[in-house]
């Protein structure tokens, strides 16, 4: 069955990625809090929906936002939310998620709460989730502060800051430019330098905000780039 991949609906991500992220396979999106995952799994969901699929998302952290999912675009009347207890009980939902063959998309959201440490998964786990998720229409995608499934991800995308913009008042952050970089891609070819740049808005309400998926997406700043260029000073 030829893999198809399942777009997040930003067009210079997309690109980057031959067109989304390949359902029947695992995919990481890995990146430090503020970095924009959650902006970009908001982004992968919203799309999904929007085409009249249905999609899952894996919470154990329990820091799924309904009301920002919807702010997004997400049809949350199309997503299965799921807050398991802990990392076991989140490893075996996504595979019976997995098993169920009805879902276009499972995000598995593994990065840790305010108050907790990064989950410690089973090298055993990895295998498994890859082989169940083999075969079906999903694409599995896991979140994390860091890379989590070496080696048995088909891709990995990583996201960092490359620089933060205050207002003149304290502590009030105007933006912040992020580099989404493509490190891993089995499902070439592609060139694993490419990468994704744009400006991250932020609130004057809270200084740790993050861009909704439509300011990250409509971003003038957002471009896909053949290889790394040297920065530029400001």
């Amino acid at each position: 069955m030829p893999l198809r991949p399942r777009p997040t609906g930003l067009d210079a991500v997309d690109r980057m990625l031959g067109g989304g992220f390949p359902q029947g396979r695992l995919s990481e999106i890995a990146g430090e809090a503020g970095r924009g995952c959650t902006s970009l799994a908001l982004a992968l969901l919203a799309h999904t929906t929007a085409s009249g699929a249905w999609a899952a998302m894996l919470d154990p952290a329990d820091a799924f936002d309904p009301l920002s999912a919807d702010a997004a675009g997400v049809d949350l009347a199309r997503v299965l939310w799921a807050r398991p207890r802990g990392l076991e009980e989140a490893l075996r939902c996504a595979e019976h998620v997995l098993t169920a063959h009805g879902f276009a998309l499972l995000v598995l959201d593994l990065a840790p709460g305010t108050s907790q440490q990064a989950p410690r998964v089973p090298d055993a786990a990895w295998p498994r989730l890859r082989r169940s998720a083999a075969g079906t229409d999903t694409a599995l995608v896991v979140l994390g502060q860091q890379r989590l499934a070496g080696s048995c991800a088909d891709v990995a995308v990583e996201l960092e800051s490359t620089r933060t913009h205050f207002l003149p008042r304290p502590d009030w952050l105007a933006g912040r430019d992020t580099r989404l970089s493509l490190v891993r891609n089995r499902m070439g070819p592609a060139d694993l330098h490419a990468h994704v740049g744009w400006r991250m808005p932020g609130a004057l309400e809270s200084p740790l905000h993050e861009a909704t998926p439509q300011a990250f997406q409509h971003s003038a700043r957002a471009q896909a780039l053949g290889r790394p260029r040297p920065e530029r000073a400001a």
